[in-house]
């Protein structure tokens, strides 16, 4: 996706497409001072002899890092190859203008239902249309109307109309916002894939989750919009990955993902690249401003008085917190009482703490 603006990052001598395995070697001496000073930045933060404290909830995303990529190994922290790579792609999150003009466009149909969201009267008939002319959408509609979830009486749905008839308007909402954003997830070497499915999954999570916790809850109209929030709350973390798998293909195709440098990467910048994100696709302010506040929201001792006011936002923050759990611990890289703890750390509302608990009941029985 990224190809052309990592070249412009890793200019290199030759005029061949093959990766530079000695690029690092060859171009120690002519990197861009700008450049140089992110990667000392960056070199300073991850090697510093006293290394600050950090919150329980940075600890927490920095371990669902760990879990996505791996365990750094002690030389990450030293490896300058990969300080080298994260600085470039840093300097690239610094003028996110050049990320957004290589994006998709964002397909009309995923428009038109963005501006009918709280619409009831809506033509049918455009809306499938609209559909049928992305093919990767459609498929994921029909797909949604087979899942058990809508599909109670397992009737074999083969087109949009039986799909909508089945799923409603927000049931459709919900395949089409599917099938674009899966296009964005990460396309990557075989042995890499493997990142990018987990990447995926928890983004898919993230607005399943939010949904049922605003379906339970005094905001239940507000749902489906929950559920797309929820979905693309995670973009910054699908595109900055691509752009590291890009750039490090480029330079040296050995080069593994789960160095300091490039999670510390993925955390100062994802929540703030989904937001332009969304801003440069005119997503309604509704949106814009719950996406804005995920930035923002760095401790759970701030969730108490933003539920007051801004409830959606907060619930979107709650459901990402859940996903990472339920990842971590569906995989055993988090035991019931670290679930325990999440519940009086990390979250605050009653249905996110319920939540927890109904995994840990599950787990029991």
């Amino acid at each position: 996706m990224f190809k052309k603006l990592v070249r412009l990052l890793f200019r290199t001598t030759k005029k061949n497409n093959t990766a530079n395995y000695y690029y690092f070697e060859e171009s120690k001496n002519s990197v861009e001072e700008m450049q140089e000073t992110a990667v000392a930045e960056m070199q300073k933060t991850l090697v510093s002899s006293s290394p600050r404290l950090i919150s329980k909830e940075e600890k927490h995303q920095k371990e669902f890092y760990d879990f996505l990529f791996g365990q750094s190994p002690p030389t990450a922290q030293h490896d300058e190859l990969s300080l080298h790579i994260a600085g470039q792609v840093e300097q690239l999150l610094k003028n996110p203008k050049s990320i957004l003009e290589n994006l998709p466009i964002l397909p009309v149909s995923l428009t038109k239902i963005l501006e009918q969201l709280n619409d009831r009267e809506f033509d049918t008939e455009v809306l499938i249309e609209l559909i049928q002319q992305e093919a990767i959408i459609a498929a994921k509609v029909i797909e949604l109307g087979n899942s058990s979830f809508y599909n109670r009486r397992n009737k074999e749905i083969t087109d949009l109309k039986s799909a909508f008839m089945l799923l409603g308007a927000n049931g459709l909402m919900e395949g089409v916002i599917n099938g674009f954003v899966s296009k964005l997830a990460p396309q990557s070497p075989i042995y890499f894939k493997q990142y990018g499915n987990k990447i995926w999954q928890h983004s898919l999570s993230t607005g399943i989750i939010a949904k049922q916790l605003l379906t339970k809850s005094q905001y239940k109209s507000d749902s489906a919009q929950g559920y797309l929030i929820g979905l693309i709350c995670n973009l910054g973390d699908m595109i900055i990955y691509q752009l590291l798998i890009e750039a490090f293909s480029y330079v040296h195709p050995d080069c593994q993902p789960n160095s300091f440098a490039f999670k510390d990467l993925m955390f100062k910048n994802s929540k703030k690249i989904t937001y332009y994100i969304a801003k440069h696709w005119n997503f309604p302010s509704s949106i814009l401003d719950a996406l804005a506040l995920q930035a923002k929201l760095t401790k759970s001792s701030m969730l108490s008085p933003l539920f007051v006011k801004r409830p959606i936002a907060c619930y979107i923050y709650e459901a990402n917190i859940l996903s990472e759990l339920e990842m971590r611990f569906e995989h055993n890289e988090i035991d019931e009482n670290g679930l325990i703890e999440a519940i009086d750390l990390l979250v605050f509302s009653e249905e996110a703490q319920q939540y927890i608990k109904n995994l840990l009941s599950k787990e029991l029985h």
